[in-house]
């Protein structure tokens, strides 16, 4: 285009220098075009320089070159366009944001959330409110496993706080969730020496056991600081997920410790997505000692292939799961003999193995994966149908022998009744022949 235009002044200055070539003046009629053709282009004006409050006290400008934009940080939003100032976003205007029972306050970016006694978010002032039950961490003389006494204290102690409770005398600073953690391994580590110095205990204080940490887990979790904490004793093995996220979190959750694998979902974990807590935990507690986890009501001789673990998750309502968890057991020896899948049920008793809910996917000699509709205890036992088997095999033999015996008895009778019969046959034809006789 250049090119033309420079053609067209040389043509022109011809024309006027009678045929005579200009070629310096084209030059320079030329360039003093392109220079008063750059001198008329737009500037670009920064608009973040000459108005620094031009996104309000709280957005950042950023200029794009031709235009410019407000970014607005977490807790606030253009009050408009990109472009328009940042204002505070009052997040107590949505419906239930602090629970049910829980009373926002909004704060400049920000908002906290009061719950009222007998509730709790765990400290986390933004969770919703949920109520806390301290009366379960109460110990009664007689009725608490040994050493349980002062961690349960410690824990409803705890509980009482957290729920906004008035307690008597002055209170210490409470503990951290990790803090707990450690606690309850090593006390759970001290009662599984136990079991193995003493022998086994009855179904109940195995039951008493289990519940125990259930709900001792269901109030450390919250109080964990990390997204992943793990504690490997050489007696318990834990380890804990938590994820704090402003909408629930959905897809695959995996956890893993030496003997065993958990496969779940997060959907799984939360359940109901409307009564999301601000929070979701998921834990895998593995008994590396407790080989004589048995149910007493039994009489068959039942044996652990697997170590026992608890599965437990911030979902209170998993005794009917949406979609079933699978656990991969390592065996504690290589076996042949196909194991069952069983959870510890306390439903009908003190506490007994039970298959309900749980089926075998997967076995081969070193592993096992077992499928389940609800959380609980698992473990992996060997016992429960070969002794099926043998005691139909026994009702099968003793049904033999009822019938052997039987036809034995049946044949001596019949045997006994031919030989009357045919004596007494003989006799009445002894007695024609002498009467005939006697005539002659």
């Amino acid at each position: 285009m250049g090119a033309i235009i420079y053609l067209l002044i040389l043509a022109l200055l011809k024309d006027y220098g009678h045929g005579e070539p200009q070629e310096g003046i084209a030059v320079y009629v030329f360039l003093g075009l392109l220079t008063s053709g750059a001198t008329q282009q737009c500037l670009d004006i920064d608009e973040c320089v000459e108005s620094p409050d031009i996104c309000g006290n709280w957005g950042t400008c950023r200029n794009t070159g031709c235009s410019y934009m407000c970014l607005c940080p977490n807790g606030f939003r253009n009050s408009g366009d990109r472009q328009t100032s940042c204002v505070d976003i009052d997040e107590c205007n949505t419906d239930g944001v602090c629970g049910k029972r829980g009373i926002c306050q909004n704060l400049i970016g920000s908002y906290w959330c009061e719950c009222p006694a007998g509730f709790t978010n765990f400290g986390k002032n933004q969770n919703k409110c949920v109520e806390l039950n301290c009366d379960q961490y109460e110990t009664q003389p007689g009725q608490t496993l040994p050493g349980f006494d002062s961690f349960l204290s410690l824990l409803r102690n705890n509980c009482l706080v957290l729920n906004n409770s008035t307690l008597s005398g002055p209170t210490r600073p409470l503990p951290t969730g990790d803090v707990l953690l450690t606690l309850l391994v090593n006390t759970t580590d001290v009662l599984q020496l136990d079991l193995q110095s003493n022998g086994h205990r009855s179904s109940s204080e195995v039951t008493k056991l289990l519940k125990t940490i259930e709900i001792s887990i269901r109030l450390i979790a919250p109080l964990l600081t990390e997204n992943v904490t793990r504690i490997e004793t050489n007696h318990t093995d834990v380890e804990i997920l938590v994820r704090r996220d402003k909408t629930p979190p959905k897809g695959p959750v995996s956890l893993t410790n030496e003997n065993t694998q958990l496969d779940t979902t997060w959907e799984t974990v939360i359940g109901d997505y409307q009564n999301y807590q601000g929070f979701a935990f998921v834990v895998l507690l593995s008994y590396k000692n407790l080989d004589s986890l048995k149910d007493t009501t039994s009489r068959q001789n039942l044996q652990l292939m697997s170590s026992a673990l608890t599965v437990s998750v911030s979902n209170s309502n998993t005794t009917n799961l949406p979609q079933l968890i699978n656990l991969t057991f390592n065996h504690l020896q290589s076996s042949d003999v196909d194991p069952t899948c069983v959870y510890w049920s306390d439903e009908n008793g003190p506490g007994v193995w039970s298959e309900l809910g749980c089926t075998s996917v997967m076995s081969n000699s070193n592993q096992t994966v077992c499928s389940c509709s609800h959380l609980s205890t698992f473990a992996l036992l060997k016992g429960i149908h070969q002794k099926k088997g043998t005691g139909q095999l026994s009702l099968v033999m003793w049904g033999g022998v009822f019938v052997a015996l039987t036809c034995v008895v049946l044949s001596l009778i019949t045997t006994l009744w031919c030989r009357f019969v045919s004596r007494k046959r003989r006799g009445g034809n002894r007695l024609k022949q002498d009467v005939q006789l006697h005539r002659k």
